[in-house]
């Protein structure tokens, strides 16, 4: 009875490294994609960070070309050199706290 015990144990134990082993490995694949969508779509992060003006040129030539590498570092230097554009600025037409006085 205690060697059905023993090696009951054992193989749960075996399955429970099993498990953990898969999980970490998918964790592991998931993290890696991340990043390296990360990596893959810095040019339009550095575009839409700095209000560069030709920003939606940018991601759309990023998500097409942009596996090339050749075309990637284009787009980084683009996103980094090219003209910025300033934010637009919201007039706010009355007080927020008291909305009867006008400016």
């Amino acid at each position: 009875m205690s060697t059905l015990v023993a090696v009951s144990i054992v193989v749960l134990a075996l399955m429970a490294l099993g498990i953990a082993a898969m999980f970490l490995h998918v964790a592991v694949w998931l993290l890696g994609g991340i990043f390296g969508l990360f990596i893959y779509f810095i040019p339009s992060i550095i575009a839409a960070a700095r209000h560069q003006e030709h920003f939606l040129w940018v991601l759309v030539l990023n998500i097409v070309l942009g596996w090339s590498g050749i075309v990637w570092i284009i787009l980084m230097v683009w996103a980094i050199l090219g003209e910025r554009r300033e934010p637009t600025l919201r007039h706010v037409g009355a007080d927020v706290f008291n909305p009867r006085v006008r400016r």
